[in-house]
């Protein structure tokens, strides 16, 4: 009986930890502001993020019709950092695209 009160109260803690917080202060009655962006803004995150899809687009094409396993990695490492640039404009963009 003596190891379930601090087992339970581990618990307590342990699940409240996890909560992030914003949640101790969220009131559905104001929710947060959604992201917006100027109409030029988007129009130039929308064309870079189209750019660097291509460009993605190219390097994985390149990679399928290339057959050495050297010229390969070099194709992985140019795709791996189009992509570290192309998720966060992602994101950003279906933030504000949501926010619509």
């Amino acid at each position: 009986m003596r190891k379930v009160f601090p087992c339970a109260a581990l618990a307590l803690l342990a699940g409240c930890s996890v909560v992030p917080p914003a949640a101790w202060t969220f009131d559905p009655a104001r929710p947060a502001p959604k992201a917006a962006l100027p109409v030029q803004e988007l129009a130039v995150l929308t064309d870079r993020v189209a750019q660097l899809q291509l460009e993605r687009n190219g390097i994985r094409t390149r990679i399928a019709g290339e057959s050495n396993v050297w010229e390969r990695q070099r194709l992985y490492a140019q795709l791996h950092s189009v992509g570290m640039e192309l998720s966060p404009l992602e994101r950003r963009l279906a933030g504000v695209a949501a926010g619509r």
